[in-house]
């Protein structure tokens, strides 16, 4: 079974408490509201829309994976710029006011979720780092460190970020980049196919679990299929509204309709009913 994605979504104000920055422009907001909300049982995979108060200039939210529940009214985020949307909100100060819509969608399914005892290889790229390290975080609470690896790959040392915590956690894991500066020289896919390799010749049953880029999920899911392993990507789609409204996020999957809508059929889908 997934984590219970069934949180009712909620619209909120909160404040920004700090804008934390990282490296390769990434930057971690955390958000506080004045009464509690249901971020704090958001589970791994689903998000929030988030918008300024920007008038006219920006009239739609834009979707974020939630990187960590604090409490009941604090919550983080994890972004980088890559249009005028996450250019403002990098800009951002203590105090500064955001409304928020979430948490919404649908997660990735917990370890152990259908009894099979089956180690979750979690593949994250790029800004697809925030729900995978939400799920480590969640894992090792649960006690479920044993049952996750984590391969996370980007183009430079610069483009890993918040590995510190994971070491802290006991989390296996792997880094790879493609110039070499960090980690395995090259794609995250070679030591995951390594990884499931050696699984396949020692009988260890693995999943997979994959957010990033579209190029490194269409390969995480031709590395699944080929080989019949469950596979999970939780998939980057542009959003208006993020529940369902707009249809702007249709996904092609294979089934009785042509599509399916990322913000409430996804995020998180089974690799084998998308249709790329």
């Amino acid at each position: 079974m997934a984590y219970d994605s069934r949180v009712a979504p909620a619209q909120f104000q909160v404040n920004v408490v700090s804008n934390r920055r990282l490296t390769g422009g990434y930057f971690v907001l955390e958000l506080e509201s004045e009464a509690d909300n249901p971020v704090a049982d958001a589970a791994p995979g689903q998000f929030v829309m988030l918008r300024g108060d920007w008038g006219r200039d920006l009239l739609n939210g834009r979707a974020f994976s939630v990187l960590q529940p604090i409490d009941g009214r604090r919550f983080t985020v994890m972004m980088k710029v890559f249009g005028r949307g996450t250019a403002k909100m990098q800009a951002m100060g203590a105090g500064e006011t955001l409304t928020v819509t979430g948490p919404l969608g649908r997660g990735f399914p917990k370890p152990g979720h259908d009894g099979a005892g089956r180690r979750q290889l979690l593949i994250a790229g790029g800004v697809g780092l925030p729900p995978l390290h939400f799920h480590a975080r969640r894992a090792v609470a649960d006690g479920a460190v044993a049952s996750i690896e984590l391969f996370y790959g980007g183009r430079r040392s610069e483009d890993l970020v918040l590995t510190g915590a994971l070491d802290d956690w006991g989390v296996p894991t792997v880094l790879a980049t493609e110039d070499g500066s960090r980690g395995e020289a090259g794609r995250v896919t070679v030591p995951l196919v390594r990884r499931i390799e050696e699984a396949a010749a020692t009988g260890e049953s693995v999943e997979l679990l994959a957010c990033g880029p579209t190029p490194m999920l269409e390969a995480v899911r031709e590395i699944g299929l080929a080989r019949d392993l469950p596979t999970y990507i939780c998939l980057e789609e542009m959003m208006a509204c993020g529940f369902g409204v707009c249809l702007g996020c249709a996904v092609p999957v294979y089934g009785d309709k042509p599509y399916k809508y990322c913000c409430t059929d996804g995020p998180v889908f089974e690799a084998r009913e998308v249709r790329w």
